[in-house]
């Protein structure tokens, strides 16, 4: 019978070392590049929102794209930052669960988006003359709000199945034990987790 996990999990990075005096520096390029990805899709959002010529369909999509990656540096960025000057490697399990749920919600809106800028250009190739009857305000207004929430109900439902963690006295998984719809971004770093109940070190 599988049981909800009630202990305390801290989940801690393992494989990701930086070395005690580099951490101020990975710290600053962190922050620099976390900068220049605000600034970049922040310019072209305020261009786009500004200008009134640039009020087309394509336009207003790419303002949606460059949202969302707003939301996938920032899901990665600041914690990264912090964990570098303070030379922390453990996350709770809460906001690890919160980290995961916008990663995963940052790469399929990535896809639903592109697949309505995909129906734009098909709409834009096949039907030129009809494209500005068809792709009207209201029709792009209609397929954007839907590709965020087909976005946010598909992670909804991929994490109502994970809820229900089974407890155990020893949790020690490596990385390729984990469901691989947890924690993608560390798996891809090569790391492995240990999990710490009651303020225990993990062996």
């Amino acid at each position: 019978m599988v049981t909800a996990l009630k202990q305390l999990i801290v989940f801690e990075l393992e494989g990701f070392d930086v070395q005690p005096g580099n951490g101020p520096f990975m710290f600053l390029l962190a922050l620099l590049a976390y900068i220049v990805v605000l600034l970049g899709n922040g310019v072209v959002i305020c261009v786009i929102m500004i200008d009134k010529n640039l009020y087309r369909p394509m336009f207003v999509m790419i303002c949606h794209l460059m949202v969302c990656d707003l939301l996938g540096a920032t899901m990665v960025l600041p914690r990264l930052m912090m964990d570098l000057l303070m030379g922390l490697k453990k996350i709770a399990y809460i906001p690890a669960i919160a980290q995961a749920f916008c990663a995963h919600t940052y790469g399929a809106a990535i896809l639903t988006i592109l697949s309505v800028m995909a129906y734009d250009r098909y709409i834009a190739v096949c039907e030129p003359l009809r494209y500005h009857s068809i792709m009207t305000s209201a029709r792009l207004h209609s397929c954007c709000a839907p590709a965020w929430i087909v976005a946010l109900l598909l992670i909804v439902v991929l994490f109502s199945f994970h809820m229900n963690v089974p407890s155990s006295d020893d949790l020690d998984f490596k990385y390729r034990d984990l469901h691989p719809h947890y924690f993608f971004l560390h798996q891809n770093l090569g790391c492995f987790f240990k999990t710490r109940k009651n303020g225990q070190q993990p062996p």
